[in-house]
This record gives structure tokens, C-alpha cells and sequence, in this order.
């Protein structure tokens, strides 16, 4: 029972909590409570504890002289007893304590005393000893010894209640003298009953009783052992031990349920060696008995807490069990309980890495170098070895997951050392290559063993047992597959060994596919040349936190230049190696060793960065320093030769090793680099003026024009800015400002984008030059390129939050009110990442101004807002229209926001009266995101107004927005209710409120009635989804169409507002696949989506070439879907006929008029579905058995080698359709064929269907007249 609240009366506590019970004891127990407080308040005595406690004491006091009291009163004040002690101070119950003591025992020895007066007694009794002396065991020991009594006791709570009590008195007396007395009562407690089950003179009916006995002591054991003293405790242990041999399967399950909990227990105390022999018993018990999945699981795991016991106490004793724990293991893995092997395969994986230490490693390894001078047998750490890379055999083939996991652990642990301990293993696992997939699922499994192995080892050893083989003739000898292996796990290896022996292949292969290919063996030599790239894929592996940096890479810088030069396929692979160098060394200067403690890095990349030290990564920096100027100056090269640098490659390494680089060699190559910009330059002007009479095709995309050297070498600049100096800066400034008005779009696009990275990256720069930077973004706006926006947007958004941080000067504002106009503007461009861009920019704007941890305020983001509002003034349709998308956007992103978007609500009632379309679609976006991100009390205060705006111009015919109106109307029904939105709805319009609550019904019915299963997956299929900011279907161009299933765009909003409802996130899946079925045709009808463009830039009409490829592209497209397939030659039995020779192409007309090819085209399909639909509705694939018709007589007529007369009527595809109309007219037409039947008895089944289909038809037409 729960201690009683010690702030209340204790009356009211107990009335309180067991006054409602229609148990008995309670209802004594509120009897008798009742009936003290009631005695107390007659006394006038206070309702304290104390009052209780003397009031309790006298009424036991008077019962115990009582030759037969009340056993519930009795038990009733025992439990009030129980809740009392605790409140009572130690000095007043040490006093009273051999008073009470004495009536509590003297009611416990009572034959009349129910159970649940015992279980009081006994939590009275334990308190007592609990506070009483401990230092004279002699006051305590009767006390004791009643606990003990009660250990063996018939009545289960009684027993239990004696369990707990005891462990705890023993958890009392830690660090006591009293433990020992204390654990040798419960140890002669268990020798006696031991006694008693074992001897030889005690009868059946006694022995029995005994053995009973000791499984009650086993139960108290497990909670008591680990309390237990360690003499003690050991000599339990031996008892254990001789228990086990009887193999009793209750015994058993007991001792080690006990084990399990002792070797858990943090401050249990044991004698390792009977610990350990214990548990190696244990062990051998695994193999010589036939045990059950239960007890395999709990040996298993006994043995995995045991043995890191042992360990914990005397590691040398532990190890010299190690092997016979492994086998056991190993026994138990090989069976076939599903959880046995479980519990086998992580006490495997925690022995290793608890008990395997360097110490038990480096015996094995020492014995390994003295192996000419050994005269002893194998080590223990070669035994734990051979018995983990036995599980590789053919005898687990249905564990070797399992085992796979086991043999990894076991490498990791091993590191260096598996080299000469799992070596076999490692060869073992590449035979399980050879495997055919059909008999070996485990392909994974086994190649992240391989890898595990291959990081233990490093690549050198590890290629040393395991060759690639590159030099066999039979190509089969090649190991292949380890290549991604290679790839993967390669760490903290040596660039020396890289150098030496993998480069040192690939120039033997290189020439032996020159070689081939001179013999005219091409495929042998393309194969060579792939077994180059893949060993030269190996090196970003191989700078993967190597040991040799500092030593090695001058060597590797030479190879890597040369190899830059003249092997392009490669230098892909050699940029992401540098990058990979450059940012690990510079990860572990600026962060420390800190990075080694990650968790999520395995324990080969923990071992590599563990030798990774500040000082060594800044030796490793010292030694790519000394490199940077060679490589800068073939990386610059190769980067202005290269037709192209795919991903960027290139740029981004020249700008990690411009970082690293000295400050003069950075600067001394930008320089000359500009120095050829400036004549490139001029080489174009001259160009441009000796061709300004003449009609030429831009060629900025040909290779070599100054134009395109221009554009690379602003590249360069850019990916070089990290290494230059404010001097160099300048300069780079001063070639770009003039770029900015250039003619060619290509070159603006590479000068604006140039200008963003300064400004982005160069803070000095940007202060210094805000002034000057204003003036100029705004002296060359009307020069801007199309395919410069989006770069130019960039530079705009860096100057903006300049000026923003900024607030000393006003005229800096009134330019960025402009900028804030072109950035409007740019969310109607017709490139779709330049709208993107600009959609983003204002939310980043809005994040700057409103962000109170970076210095902005509330007050700046309203009227940052406020501003972009303003464009709702503006004269053209195309301002005003994206002056609402911003809004929307601010809106939908900021909260805060969205009340001050109801202001303007008016204006957009205004608005929606314009039959402009652009204007009309921007609006309804804007009050969908308020209708989403608004709480229900906001919506209810502008319900009337919203509702009437919207209905204003809601009848007029051509507008193409109905769809979206009822959208918003339905969102409205689900977020204020339909009474809210039908009180303010005008009365013309009910019907559509009715309409709406109607289909909202039928979907609920619908959603009813699917069955729980499917429900599951469509919820689980639509709540999944992350809702994020689309414009598209925020201010989608659908119209009517979107009627069914339009509120795909509302369930994106709701999410962000978390208000998802489960009947909106069912149409969630079907919207958009409707969508997608619609806008799949016009998405892929574009000409740009035919052929490459340069990032995506819009189809300049003016390129001739582009324009061609575009044409072409498309027209090949057309024709593609113009082409049909034939349909198959089928016989009358319905074989297929297959002709040899080449098909008969079917000629076609041929009309140059694009016109009439499209007629024709459309003559065609119009005529391929009328045939389609005639040959459903005559006949389908229908038998009317018209063979068997007899021309003598009226029936069917048995053919030789025919079948049996039959036939059949066709089933009519509507009875599939979800129309129901459709569904009934159908089963209507079978269900006359029945009717039918006893009229054409007699009649063959081909005029029988003859006739039934002419019936059919004819109620067909009388319908269709009648509808007329």
C-alpha cells in the first residue's frame, strides 16, 4: 500500500482513497480509522501522527491480551501502524520500539493472524530494524530472524512481502558490521534447507517440502545476493554450482535469473574464481545438454553480464574462461531459436568489446614475431580467434548475417593485429564471393564485413592477403568487386603506398592497353583503361585522414599535375581528393581533436583522427602550401583550356587551395590573370567594332571566342577571391563594373554573379563601397540581361541588408525602395529560378529586419511590409498583381504578419473587381494563405466582409475563378464551420453552400466506408508530406477544373499551421495525382525541355543554332507520338502470327504543310478511337458461337474436333465506371439477357445474342430520344 500524503489528515487520506472500494480489508480499515479520529476529536486531542501512533499502539496493546481478537481489526491496525512509522521521529520509536516490536511479533506468531496482517507486521518489523542500533546485532538478531521465518512462508504475499523486506534491511546495513551477521542467517537459512531436500534420512513428504523451500530461498536470492557480504556470497556460489548439475530445469532457471541479476548489480562483491567457475559450468553445460530456447537465451545472456563481471573484478582470470565462453557461444548460435541466436550474436559483439584489450591482443601478435622460437600451444587470443572465424563456415551458412556482424566486430576490435589472427578469414570471406546470388543473400552483409577487415587492417596489409589480381589472364581472377570496397572504407591509410604500388598498377595497365590498342584489340584495351579509372577512383579513399601528408605529397603533387594536364576523365577524381585534404586539416586546426569523439564515425575513422593532432594537420597545411603555387597555376590552366567543368569542380577546388595558399602567390596569379582579361577585353571590342556592319550569329558559346575566355576567366576570379587581399579586391572590382553594361548576356550574367560572391563573402568591401555599389546598381538596370536576374537579384539582396543594418542615411533608403521595386517585379520572370530567387529574397529580407538576435526589430519587418503593400498602387496590372504574390509570401512565411495582411483586405475586395485575370489569380492566392495561417478567431471578425468580397463577382461568367472561389469558401467551412459562414452567406448564393456541405457528406460516407486498413494507408500516405512555400499551386492558373479535389493547395497550408483534419487528408493523394495527370502534357511540351540549355536560361530566339536544335528536338518528339505500334497477327483460333523478314512500313502521305500534318494527325487519332469505341460496343471480345448454328434447324449443331456449343455475352466496361448511373445501366442489360433465356429456348446462341443485342440497341435509341 502507497504511503499516505503526509500534509493532510491521516483520516481524511484514508477515507479519501478507500472509502469508494468494495474490498473487505479496506472497509475495516475506513471503520476503524473513522472510529480513532472520532475517539481523538471526543478527547479534544489534536489529529497528528502522533496522536494516530499512541492511539494504534493502545488499541494492539489491548487486543494482544485478548485470547481470540478480531483478526480484521487486528489487521487493520497493523496497516495503520505501517503508515504511521515512517512519519514518526527515530528518538520516540527507539523508545517505544521493543514495546511494539514485542506486540507485532506476538500478532505474527499468532495461528489467527490473516495474511494480510503478516504483510503489515513484516513492513513494521523492517522499519524497525531499519532505524534501530547497528552496532549490537544482539538487539537486532530476533527481529531478523522473524523475517527470515517468514522467507519460506505458504502464503505467497506473505513470502514476497518477507523478500522485499529483507533486501531491505541487507541494503541498510551496507558498509555495517551487521551485513555479515546478516548474510550468514540467510546462508544458514539455505544450508539447512538444502540439508533437508539432499539428506538421506529425511522422508519423501520432507524432502519434498525442503526442495519446495529452496526455490522460495532462490527467489529471495535474486534480490538479496547482490546485498549479500563477499565471504558469503561466495560460498552461495559454490552451492549454485552443485545445484546446476542436477539440471532441473526449475533450479536452474532460478540460479540464473539470480546471476543475472548479481553480475548487473554495480557494487555486488563475489570471489572472481567461483564467479568464473560458475559460469564456466555453465558454458560446458551448453554443449552436453539438449536445453530449450529459453534457457539458450538466458545462458547467453548470463554468460555476456558474467563474464564482464568477471572482468571488471580480475581481468587475467577472466581471459583464461574467454575461449570456453566463446564456444559456448558459438553452440548456442548454431541452433535454431530465433532469440537464442539474437541474444548469442550481441553477447558475441559485447564480450569482444569489453573483454578483448590491447594486453590479450599483443599476446597473440608478440607470439606472431617470435613464431621461429615458439615451442608453446596457441594463445588465448588465437583460440577466441579461431573459434570467431569458424563461424565463416558452411556449418552457419543460416546465421551469417549474424556472424558476419560477430567476425566485423572482431576485426575492429582486433585493428593491426587481424592481420596474423583473422588472416584465414579474410580469405574465407573472398571465396564466399564466388557465390552465385541464387544461394548467397548475404551479399551485403558480406562486403561490409570485407570493409571492416579492409579499415582494421589498412589497404597495404589488407591487398597483401587479398590481391586485385589486375596482372591474370583470365579476367574471371580479377577482383573486381573490391573496388567499391576500396572506396568506401579506406582510412588513415598512406599516400606512399598509393604512389608506389596503386599508381604503379595503373601505369602498367596504361601501357598495356596502348599496347592492345595498337594490336588493334580495342574492347581489351577500354577494359584496361577502366581498370585505371577505377584504381585512380581509389585516391580521394587514400586522402581520407592519411599518415603521410606531410612526408609524401610533393611526391604525389608531380603526379597530379602532369596528370591534370593530360588526362581529363581523371581530374574529377583529383579535385575531390585536394578538396578532401585541404578540409580535414583545416576541420581538425580550427576545431581540435574534439571531432574524434563523434559517435556517428566508426572505429576506423576514430582511430585515424585520434593521430591527427593540431600540430600534424599544421604540418600537413605547411606541406600543401608549399604545393598551392604549382597547383593553382595547372588548375587555372586546365580550368581556362576545359570545354566545360562539370559540377564545378575545378573552380571550387582552385578556391579551397587559393585559402590555403599564400597570400603573394595568390595575388601574383590574379594579376596576370586580369592582365589577360583586360586584353580580351580589348580583343573583343575590337572584334565587336570590325563586325558591327556585318549579320554574324553569336558565337559566346564557341569555343575559343573571346567572349567565352572572358566569361572562364571571371570564373577564375571568383573561385581565387578567398586568397586575395582588399588591393586585388579592387582590382577585380574595377573589371567587373564595366562588365555589368556589356552587350553580351553571357558576360553579365558572369560579372553579376562575380559581384554577388564579393559581396556575400567580402564584408570589408561592401562597407567601404556601399555608396559607390548604390549608385551603380542603379545606373545599369536598364542594361540588365535576362540571364543576369537572377545574379543580379543576389547582389540586391547583400545591399539591401546593408542598408537596412544601416540607419544614418535616408537617401540609401529611397534607393532601396527601387531595388525593392525591381525585386517585386522579378516574382512575375518567366525563368522559374530567378522567381525562385525572388521569393526567397524577400523572406531573407524578412528574417534580417524582424530577427531581434541579429539587431532587428518588429517595427522594421511591419514596415518592410508595408512597403511592398504600397505596390498596390501602381499603374500596371503586372505591378499590382506581383505586389500581392509578395504579400502572400510575407504572409505565409511570418505570422506575425498576417494581421497586418487583413489591413489591406480591402483593397483586395477592390481589386478582385477588375476584369484583369492577372490581378484576379494574385488576389485569390493572397486570401488563400490568409484563409490557411489565420486562427479561427481572426477569420470570424472578417467572415461578412471576406465572404461578400468574394461572392461580389462571382456570377460573372467570364472569369475562369469559380473553382478557386468555392475553394476558398470551402476552406472557410472547415476552419469557421458552415453555421458561421452560412449566417453571412447572401441568400442567392445558398445553393452553393448546399452543394458544398453535400459533397463534404458524401466523402465522409466514403471515407466511412472504407474499411480501417485503408484508411491507415492513406493517412499515412498524406500526414507524411512537408509542407513548404509553392507558388505554383498557391496562385495556380487552373480554373474550372480544379472543382474536384482542388484543395491540394489548402492542405499544404494547413500543415504549416498545424491544423490538418483527417477528412481534408484523405483527397490529399487523389488531387494530386489528378494534378499531375493534367499538367504532365503541358510540362513536357515546351521546346526547352527537348535539349540542353546553359543553367537553365530561357530559349534566346535570337541563337540560330538554339533555335534550330529546338525545333528539331520538338519536331522529333511529335513524331515520336505520332508513331504507332502495330497490332499483333492473330489467326481465327487466336494464334499469334510472327512473319520473318522486316515489317511492312506504311506509307504515308507527304505534305509539307505543317497544317495539314497536323489535321491528318488529328484525322487519325479521332479516327483510332472510333474504332476503339465501335469494336467495345458491337461486339468486344465476344464468341457468338455463330459456328455451331445449324441452317436446318433452330438450335446449336456439335461439330467434329469442335468443343461444345457455347457462347458468351461481353461484359459492358461501365459496370467498372464510379458513375452509378453507368454501373446500373449495365447490370440492367445483363439481367435481360436472363429474362430472356426460356424465349429463346430452342434458338442457337448466335441469333440468341443477335437478337439480344438488337433489343439493347433499340432501348438504347428510345432512351436517347426520350432524353431529347
Amino acid at each position: 500500500m502507497d504511503e499516505i500524503d503526509k500534509t493532510v489528515d491521516l483520516c481524511h487520506s484514508v477515507l479519501s482513497r478507500f472509502s469508494h472500494s468494495t474490498r473487505e480489508d479496506h472497509q475495516h480499515l475506513c471503520a476503524v480509522m473513522g472510529a480513532m479520529s472520532q475517539e481523538l476529536r471526543e478527547q479534544n486531542l489534536p489529529l497528528t501522527a502522533i496522536a494516530y501512533f499512541g492511539a494504534t499502539c493502545s488499541s494492539l496493546d489491548r487486543l494482544s491480551t485478548e485470547s481470540d481478537p478480531p483478526s480484521h481489526v487486528v489487521e487493520a491496525l497493523l496497516t495503520i501502524l505501517s503508515m504511521i512509522l515512517p512519519k514518526i521521529s527515530v528518538t520516540i520509536l527507539n523508545k517505544k520500539r521493543e514495546f511494539l516490536a514485542g506486540l507485532v511479533v506476538r500478532f505474527l506468531q499468532s495461528k489467527s493472524t490473516s495474511a494480510g496482517a503478516v504483510i503489515f507486521g513484516l513492513k513494521c518489523i523492517s522499519h524497525f530494524i531499519i532505524i534501530g542500533d547497528k552496532a549490537s546485532w544482539l538487539d537486532i538478531s530476533p527481529l531478523y530472524g522473524v523475517l527470515l521465518s517468514f522467507i519460506t512462508d505458504s502464503n505467497t504475499k506473505a513470502r514476497k512481502q518477507s523478500h522485499v523486506c529483507v533486501r531491505d534491511v541487507l541494503l541498510s546495513f551496507q558498509s555495517t558490521s551487521m551485513l555479515a551477521s546478516a548474510s550468514e542467517g540467510l546462508t544458514n537459512i539455505f544450508e539447512r534447507f538444502l540439508l533437508l531436500a539432499g539428506g538421506s534420512n529425511a522422508d519423501a513428504s520432507e524432502k519434498s517440502k525442503g526442495a519446495q523451500e529452496v526455490l522460495y530461498i532462490l527467489d529471495a536470492l535474486k534480490d538479496c545476493l547482490p546485498l549479500m557480504s563477499k565471504k558469503l556470497t561466495t560460498s552461495i556460489m559454490k552451492y549454485f554450482k552443485t545445484l546446476l548439475e542436477l539440471s532441473q530445469t526449475l533450479v536452474t532457471k532460478r540460479i540464473t535469473d539470480c546471476l543475472s541479476v548479481f553480475c548487473l548489480h554495480p557494487t555486488s562483491e563475489v570471489s572472481s574464481e567461483a564467479l568464473l567457475d560458475l559460469l564456466g559450468s555453465l558454458a560446458l553445460s551448453v554443449s552436453t545438454n539438449e536445453t530449450s530456447a529459453d534457457g539458450l537465451t538466458i545462458t547467453a545472456r548470463l554468460l555476456d553480464v558474467g563474464m564482464k563481471k568477471v572482468h571488471s573484478i580480475n581481468r587475467e582470470l577472466c581471459w583464461v574462461k574467454l575461449p570456453v565462453a566463446f564456444n559456448a557461444l558459438r553452440e548456442i548460435l548454431a541452433s535454431e531459436h530465433e532469440e537464442a541466436i539474437f541474444a548469442s550474436t550481441e553477447a558475441l559483439k559485447n564480450l569482444i568489446h569489453a573483454c578483448v584489450d590491447e594486453d590479450l591482443i599483443n599476446q597473440g601478435v608478440m607470439m606472431d614475431e617470435n613464431v621461429s622460437t615458439r615451442s608453446s600451444g596457441p594463445t588465448i587470443i588465437e583460440k577466441v580467434c579461431a573459434t570467431i572465424g569458424s563461424l565463416v563456415d558452411y556449418r552457419y551458412i543460416v546465421v551469417w548475417d549474424m556472424a558476419f556482424q560477430i567476425v566485423s566486430a572482431m576485426f575492429g576490435k582486433l585493428g593491426k593485429g587481424s592481420s596474423y589472427l583473422l588472416q584465414g578469414t579474410v580469405k574465407s570471406l573472398a571465396d564466399m564471393q564466388k557465390l552465385p546470388d541464387e544461394d548467397f543473400p548475404y551479399r551485403k552483409q558480406l562486403h561490409e564485413c570485407v570493409g571492416s577487415a579492409l579499415a582494421a587492417m589498412g589497404p597495404e596489409t589488407f591487398l597483401g592477403i587479398l590481391p586485385l589480381n589486375l596482372e591474370a589472364e583470365d579476367p574471371s581472377m580479377v577482383n573486381v568487386w573490391l573496388f567499391p570496397i576500396l572506396k568506401q572504407y579506406t582510412v588513415g591509410a598512406h599516400l606512399s603506398f598509393f604512389i608506389e604500388s596503386i599508381l604503379g598498377m595503373a601505369r602498367l595497365l596504361r601501357q598495356k592497353s596502348q599496347a592492345l590498342e595498337v594490336q588493334g584489340r580495342i574492347a581489351l584495351s577500354r577494359s584496361m583503361d577502366a581498370l585505371v579509372y577505377s584504381l585512380w577512383s581509389l585516391l580521394p579513399s587514400f586522402c581520407n585522414y592519411p599518415l603521410d601528408t606531410a612526408k609524401s605529397f610533393k611526391t604525389l603533387e608531380i603526379i597530379l599535375c602532369s596528370t591534370l594536364r593530360g588526362e581529363c576523365e581523371i581530374r574529377g577524381i583529383i579535385c575531390s581528393s585536394l578538396k578532401i585534404l585541404i578540409h580535414q586539416n583545416r576541420q581538425i586546426l580550427d576545431q581540435g581533436k574534439d571531432l574524434s569523439a563523434q559517435t556517428e564515425l566508426s572505429v576506423s575513422q576514430q582511430r585515424a583522427m585520434a593521430l591527427y593532432s593540431p600540430q600534424v594537420a599544421a604540418d600537413n597545411l605547411n606541406a600543401l602550401r608549399s604545393s598551392s603555387k604549382n597547383l593553382l597555376t595547372v588548375l587555372s590552366e586546365v580550368f581556362l583550356k576545359s570545354s566545360k567543368d562539370d559540377g564545378g569542380c575545378l573552380q571550387s577546388t582552385i578556391g579551397e587551395v587559393a585559402v590555403i595558399s599564400d597570400k603573394k602567390v595568390v595575388s601574383k596569379l590574379f594579376i596576370n590573370k586580369m592582365r589577360k582579361l583586360l586584353e580580351v577585353t580589348q580583343e573583343a571590342v575590337q572584334e565587336k567594332s570590325r563586325s558591327f556592319n556585318s549579320m554574324q550569329i553569336d558565337n559566346s558559346s564557341v569555343d575559343g571566342s573571346p567572349s567565352l575566355v572572358r566569361s572562364r576567366l571571371f570564373d577564375l576570379a571568383a573561385s581565387l577571391l578567398p586568397g586575395l587581399g582588399d588591393k586585388e579586391i579592387g582590382v577585380l572590382f574595377s573589371a567587373v563594373e564595366p562588365a555589368l553594361q556589356a552587350d553580351e548576356g553571357l558576360i553579365q550574367k558572369k560579372a553579376y554573379k562575380v559581384l554577388s560572391i564579393m559581396l556575400r563573402d567580402c564584408d570589408s568591401f561592401l562597407s567601404e563601397k556601399l555608396h559607390h555599389l548604390l549608385n551603380v546598381m542603379i545606373e545599369v538596370l536598364p542594361l540588365c540581361h535576362f540571364s543576369a536576374k537572377r545574379h543580379r537579384l543576389d547582389c540586391l539582396y547583400f545591399l539591401m541588408v546593408q542598408v537596412i543594418k544601416d540607419e544614418s542615411e535616408q537617401y540609401k533608403h529611397d534607393i532601396v525602395c527601387s531595388f525593392l521595386t525591381e525585386m517585386i517585379l522579378a516574382l512575375k520572370e518567366a525563368n522559374k529560378k530567378t522567381r525562385n530567387r525572388a521569393y526567397d529574397m524577400l523572406v531573407q529580407i524578412g528574417h534580417a529586419c524582424g530577427d531581434e538576435e541579429n539587431g532587428g526589430k518588429k517595427e522594421k519587418l511591419h514596415l518592410f511590409f508595408n512597403k511592398i503593400a504600397g505596390g498596390l498602387a501602381g499603374d500596371t496590372p503586372h505591378m499590382i498583381s506581383a505586389s500581392v504574390k509578395g504579400l502572400a509570401r510575407l504572409s505565409y512565411e511570418f505570422s506575425d504578419l498576417v494581421s497586418a495582411a487583413y489591413s489591406v483586405l480591402p483593397s483586395t475586395y477592390i481589386l478582385l473587381q477588375r476584369k484583369n485575370r492577372e490581378i484576379i489569380k494574385a488576389n485569390l492566392g493572397l486570401l488563400k494563405v490568409l484563409v490557411a495561417k489565420s486562427p479561427v478567431e481572426g477569420l470570424q471578425t472578417h467572415l461578412r466582409n471576406m465572404v461578400e468580397g468574394l461572392l461580389k463577382w462571382q456570377d460573372n461568367t467570364k472569369n475562369h475563378f469559380k473553382a478557386k472561389t468555392k475553394l476558398l469558401l470551402e476552406m472557410l467551412v472547415k476552419k469557421c464551420g458552415l453555421d458561421a459562414v452560412k449566417a453571412v452567406l447572401p441568400e442567392e448564393h445558398m445553393r452553393l453552400l448546399t452543394n458544398i456541405r453535400k459533397i463534404k457528406e458524401r466523402k465522409e460516407r466514403k471515407l466511412a466506408a472504407n474499411s480501417e486498413e485503408t484508411r491507415s494507408h492513406r493517412s499515412k500516405a498524406t500526414t507524411s508530406r512537408i509542407s513548404t512555400w509553392n507558388h505554383t499551386k498557391i496562385f495556380s492558373d487552373f480554373g474550372d477544373e480544379e472543382t474536384e479535389n482542388s484543395n491540394e493547395e489548402y492542405m499544404d497550408a494547413t500543415v504549416a499551421s498545424g491544423r490538418r483534419t483527417k477528412s481534408s487528408t484523405l483527397l490529399n493523394a487523389k488531387a494530386s495525382s489528378i494534378r499531375s495527370k493534367r499538367t504532365r502534357g503541358a510540362t513536357k511540351s515546351l521546346p526547352e525541355d527537348f535539349f540542353e540549355q546553359t543553367e537553365e536560361e530561357p530559349l534566346d530566339l535570337l541563337d540560330r543554332q538554339k533555335t534550330r536544335a529546338a525545333l528539331r528536338s520538338s519536331d522529333i518528339k511529335r513524331k515520336k507520338a505520332e508513331s504507332t505500334e502495330e497490332e499483333p497477327e492473330v489467326d481465327s483460333e487466336g494464334r499469334l502470327i510472327i512473319r520473318e523478314g522486316p515489317p511492312k512500313k506504311e506509307r504515308r502521305p507527304s505534305d509539307p504543310d505543317p497544317d495539314s500534318r497536323s489535321q491528318l494527325s488529328m484525322n487519325s487519332l479521332s479516327s483510332r478511337k472510333s474504332k476503339k469505341r465501335l469494336k467495345t460496343s458491337e461486339s468486344g471480345w465476344a464468341y457468338t458461337g455463330f459456328e455451331y448454328a445449324s441452317k436446318k434447324a433452330g438450335g446449336d449443331v456439335k461439330r467434329k474436333d469442335k468443343l461444345e456449343p457455347y457462347a458468351y455475352w461481353p461484359l459492358d466496361r461501365k459496370l467498372m465506371s464510379r458513375r452509378p448511373e453507368h454501373r446500373a445501366a449495365a447490370r440492367k442489360g445483363m439481367a435481360s439477357v436472363v429474362k430472356l433465356a426460356k424465349k429463346l429456348e430452342g434458338k442457337s446462341s448466335s441469333t440468341a445474342l443477335s437478337m439480344k443485342s438488337l433489343k439493347v440497341n433499340r432501348n438504347q435509341r428510345s432512351d436517347r430520344k426520350k432524353s431529347r
